[in-house]
C-alpha cells in the first residue's frame, strides 16, 4: 500500500470515525435509553451497528480495496474521540435546528393540505348530508301526500261499510249487553231486599 493510499485511508477512517460520533447520537436523539430492556431496542441496536460496519468497510473498500490494518482502528477512534470533544455540542444544537425546521415545514404541508383538500371536502360532505336530507324529507311529504289522496276513496269506502253494516250489528250488540245486565241487576236487587228484611 503506497503512502498516499495510507493518507487516504487514514483521512477516511477518521471521518468515518467522526460519521459514527454522529451517527450515534442521531440514533440516540430518536432512539431515546431507558433502563428497561426490550427486545425491538436490542434489534435496532444490532441493525444499527451492523449498517455503521458495512459503511465503514464499503469505505475503506473504496480506499484501498478493502485491506484492514492496526491503524485503521487507530483512525477510527481518533476520529470518534475528535468528534467527541470537539464537534458533539455544535452537532446536538445542529441537529435539534434541523429537527424544529422538518417539524414546522411537516406542520405547514399538513395545514395546506387541511386547507386545500380536507376542509373543501368535509364542507362538499356536509352540503351533500344537507341536501339529501332535503331531498328524502320533500320526497317523504310527495309520498305522504300522494297516499293520503289514495286513501281518501278507501276512507270513504270504510266509514260507508261501517255507517251500512257494522255500527248496526255494534248497536244490537251492545243494546243486548244492556238487556243481559239489566236482568242481571235485578236478581241481585231481589238478593239484597231478602237480605235487608231478613236483618229487620
Amino acid at each position: 500500500m503506497s503512502l498516499n493510499v495510507q493518507l487516504y485511508t487514514i483521512l477516511a477512517m477518521v471521518g468515518s470515525g467522526i460519521w459514527i460520533g454522529a451517527a450515534l447520537d442521531t440514533y440516540h436523539r430518536f432512539q431515546p435509553r431507558d433502563r428497561k430492556w426490550n427486545w425491538l431496542r436490542f434489534i435496532n441496536d444490532i441493525v444499527f451497528w451492523i449498517l455503521q460496519a458495512l459503511l465503514i468497510f464499503y469505505v475503506l473498500l473504496q480506499v484501498n480495496h478493502g485491506e484492514v490494518r492496526i491503524i485503521i482502528f487507530l483512525a477510527l477512534l481518533c476520529g470518534f474521540a475528535g468528534y467527541q470533544s470537539l464537534l458533539q455540542k455544535a452537532y446536538r444544537k445542529l441537529l435539534e435546528f434541523i429537527i424544529k425546521v422538518v417539524i414546522g415545514i411537516a406542520r405547514m404541508i399538513r395545514n395546506i393540505i387541511s386547507a386545500l383538500l380536507i376542509q373543501p371536502v368535509k364542507v362538499i360532505l356536509k352540503l351533500l348530508l344537507t341536501l339529501s336530507k332535503m331531498i328524502g324529507r320533500l320526497l317523504l311529504s310527495i309520498l305522504l301526500f300522494i297516499s293520503g289522496i289514495l286513501l281518501f276513496p278507501l276512507r270513504k269506502i270504510g266509514l260507508f261499510i261501517y255507517n251500512r253494516w257494522l255500527k248496526p250489528i255494534q248497536v244490537k250488540m251492545l243494546t243486548k249487553l244492556k238487556e243481559k245486565a239489566g236482568f242481571l241487576k235485578k236478581p241481585t236487587n231481589k238478593v239484597k231486599d231478602w237480605i235487608g228484611k231478613l236483618r229487620r
